[in-house]
């Protein structure tokens, strides 16, 4: 409840702090809560595929709808924001555009042509996710 009243910025991270709080206590004194590293993605797969609307677009085989997707983009900050509500989540602004979308086919081929670089370089919350997974190594 204490995240709804927050901005879009510490939403995510007031989520992730008190899970990781939560499954320390849980797990006890013996447990190293750097082996839980929680991510709150909040909203939908598809606002990542915002990243990069020419190649959304293209690897759903609708390069037309470009401009589309780019205009929904450019309503916010970063694709990571993309959602007012229930009726306007990326998968719904997708799918208005796209009425035959099918996720799990179509998002797995624009996530492919945008590339994990492409969507880090836009999504600075996941980027910092995906930053901490890698100095892990």
């Amino acid at each position: 409840m204490e995240a709804q009243s927050l901005p879009f910025a510490r939403k995510a991270i007031t989520v992730e702090d008190a899970l990781a709080e939560d499954i320390s206590k849980q797990m006890g004194p013996g447990f190293d809560p750097n082996r839980f590293i929680p991510f709150v993605m909040m909203h939908e797969f598809e606002g990542l595929l915002f990243s990069d609307c020419t190649k959304f677009a293209a690897a759903i085989g609708r390069p037309d709808l470009a401009p589309d997707f780019q205009k929904v983009r450019d309503q916010f900050q970063c694709p990571e924001e993309i959602n007012d509500s229930p009726i306007t989540a990326p998968s719904k602004r997708v799918i208005d555009l796209v009425p035959n979308y099918q996720k799990p086919l179509m998002g797995t081929f624009a996530a492919l042509e945008i590339g994990l670089d492409g969507i880090r370089r836009e999504c600075p919350f996941f980027h910092s996710w995906v930053t901490k997974l890698e100095n892990l190594v």
